[in-house]
């Protein structure tokens, strides 16, 4: 390991207390998409103690912010360190979002210490409402990262691994009109929104069994009637259809589609399908970048597990078709504790958590070294970038 690089471990190392409250004060306060006031006020504070120069509300989104050193102008190649910070509805920070914004604001603050007035490339960008809201979709559309060459962050989990793939994502609403009547003594003047859905439901099933490895359909019934005695008028169901390109998501989306409408032409009923915006894209990941975690992994020691395919969905993979990003995962937990889960909550502030979160500010910062510091590195990520999706 090089000079710089033992520095910003030294470094890390020193702001441990610091960002270990960080993820105190975020546990503590657990705010869900869009709500997070007090997590985006805290760690503006901080940023702000430490000599960040920040903007709250960017992009019209109340609780984002954008900081950047206040001693020294913004400047390319610039990196940007994402701070998520929302929780999820009862379980709080089941996914471990504290961590994520103590680690990305421990990596900014030491590069700027270390860089000093060649500090203008460091940028943090607060990021809300990854869990459902797709904040960093919001933020890319209102140009945030217009000014940015790369994004980078971390994510807990089970495993220690440089990056894995995401599934891109549609969420929709589906609905049945049909027409009420009494279920006994006036069955023939009915249409049972009810059977419509169950019918569509079944469909799906059937298409399920024929998707490739990572297609995935999944969904519940969120209403089917109001009384036994009542042939349901209106029937509704929330679903996902989750791929692993934007090319298959769509497809398998399109399917689902016919299934409703096919549901809803047999049995008389009217259908209605609303997406819940925004759609959210596989992870394009950048094998360059991700060669460089991985020597980063094993120069602070960290073992490097084999991937266990699991798959989820997030707002970063809209952002990485946009610019090369990371998101390289650290074990705070073994394979018998779920992520949103209690348990995978409390774990973040454990002492495996404590050191997986110095962990992680050390291996952003250092990747983030490499790149700035390096214009072949850059050239290599961004030809590696330019590859078809």
């Amino acid at each position: 390991m090089d000079q710089i690089k033992e520095q910003i471990g030294r470094e890390v190392a020193s702001l441990a207390r610091d960002l270990f409250a960080i993820s105190d004060f975020l546990k503590a306060n657990p705010e869900t998409a869009y709500q997070e006031f007090k997590a985006c006020e805290h760690l503006s504070q901080v940023l702000d103690a430490k000599g960040f120069r920040v903007q709250k509300g960017v992009g019209n989104v109340a609780t984002s912010f954008l900081a950047r050193p206040s001693d020294c102008q913004p400047s390319r190649p610039t990196v940007a360190f994402l701070a998520e910070y929302d929780a999820l509805p009862k379980i709080g920070h089941g996914c471990g979002h504290n961590l994520i914004a103590a680690a990305s604001l421990g990596a900014a603050i030491v590069l700027k210490l270390i860089l000093g007035n060649e500090a203008g490339g460091v940028a943090v960008v607060g990021t809300p409402a990854e869990e459902g809201g797709g904040g960093k979709v919001r933020l890319t559309e209102a140009g945030i990262f217009d000014e940015m060459d790369v994004a980078m962050m971390f994510h807990p989990g089970q495993l220690n691994i440089p990056g894995k793939d995401m599934l891109g994502r549609i969420k929709f609403k589906m609905e049945f009109i049909g027409r009420s009547a009494h279920a006994s003594g006036s069955p023939d003047r009915g249409i049972n929104a009810l059977d419509a859905m169950v019918s569509a439901y079944s469909s799906i099933n059937a298409v399920r069994q024929h998707l490739r490895p990572d297609g995935r359909i999944h969904g519940i019934i969120t209403h089917g009637g109001d009384a036994p005695n009542i042939i349901p008028d209106y029937a509704a169901g929330l679903f996902y259809v989750r791929a692993g390109s934007r090319s298959y998501r769509d497809e398998i989306f399109e399917r689902v589609k016919k299934c409703v409408q096919g549901a809803a032409l047999a049995i008389g009923a009217e259908s209605k399908i609303e997406i819940d915006l925004p759609k959210l894209d596989s992870m394009k990941r950048n094998a360059v970048l991700e060669a460089a975690i991985r020597a980063n992994m094993e120069a602070l020691g960290i073992s490097i597990d084999a991937d266990d395919g699991r798959r989820g969905s997030s707002d970063i993979g809209n952002l990485s078709h946009y610019l090369p990003a990371m998101h390289p995962v650290l074990a705070i937990v073994g394979s018998e504790v779920a992520g949103h889960s209690v348990e995978f909550c409390e774990a973040t502030t454990t002492d495996r958590g404590r050191e997986t979160l110095l962990n992680a500010a050390k291996l952003l910062a250092m990747t983030a070294y490499d790149y700035l510091s390096s214009a072949d590195f850059r050239k290599q990520v961004a030809e590696d970038f330019k590859r078809s999706d």
